[in-house]
Order: C-alpha cells, then sequence, then structure tokens
C-alpha cells in the first residue's frame, strides 16, 4: 500500500465521522470519535481537523463524541494541536463521553487551548448548550 492510498483511506474515514446537522436554525458539525483506541486518534483528529478548516466556515458549533473511546498522551496531544488552531473557526465545543481519565485530558485540552470545551451525558444536551 502506498502513502497516497493511506491518506486517501484516513480521508474517507474522517469524512464518514463528520455529519453536519442542523438544530433549532443553527448548524452543528458533530465529530464521531466513538470506539477508538488511542493510537487512532492524532491521523484522524488532524484530518478532521484539516477538512474542518477547508470548509472556510467561523463560528462553528461543535459536538465531539469520545464515547468509548481509550485516549493517550499523544491522543491528547493532537486534539490539543486541533483545538488551539479551532479557536479561530469555533465559537463553542460540547463533548461526550468524558468519564474518568478522560475528565483530566479534557481539562487539559481546555487549559493548553483555552477553548472552553464543556462534557455533556446527552447529544440533546449539548446541542441545547451549543445553540444558547
Amino acid at each position: 500500500m502506498t502513502n497516497t492510498n493511506i491518506d486517501q483511506k484516513l480521508l474517507e474515514e474522517a469524512k464518514k465521522r463528520m455529519e453536519w446537522s442542523i438544530y433549532k436554525g443553527k448548524e452543528i458539525l458533530y465529530d464521531d470519535y466513538r470506539n477508538l483506541q488511542a493510537n487512532e486518534f492524532p491521523p484522524l483528529v488532524n484530518a478532521i481537523y484539516n477538512l474542518t478548516l477547508e470548509t472556510g466556515k467561523k463560528n462553528l458549533l461543535i459536538i465531539v463524541d469520545v464515547t468509548d473511546s481509550y485516549a493517550n498522551k499523544e491522543a491528547v496531544e493532537a486534539f490539543n494541536i486541533a483545538a488551539k488552531g479551532s479557536k479561530e473557526i469555533a465559537s463553542k465545543t460540547a463533548v461526550l463521553g468524558i468519564t474518568g481519565l478522560k475528565k483530566i485530558f479534557l481539562n487539559v485540552v481546555n487549559k493548553f487551548s483555552n477553548i472552553g470545551a464543556k462534557p455533556f451525558n446527552s447529544i440533546e444536551e449539548a446541542k441545547e448548550w451549543l445553540i444558547e
């Protein structure tokens, strides 16, 4: 397999994990990182971040779902880089699936990026907070 094939496969995976929707008249981007192992995060986070930037959209409302996923230092670093860059384009970020050690990871990302991402237990709660 060549690098081009790997990059294309990653790009397709990233596109499948991004969903744009309208909720009460507001556009929300749902980034699906569910059921991932730690080593899967960095390339996927980078790909989704770049695809989001390519839209040229600003003031984004974003839901990041990490339910049943496992992060490590490299995963947190990838989220830190993406979150810091997202400050220019995102107005609010809600996070689903924050349990156990992931609470510490979210605190690290928030401290490093200053994006103020907030954890929620349900997608409905997250959407309501995003559109406030």
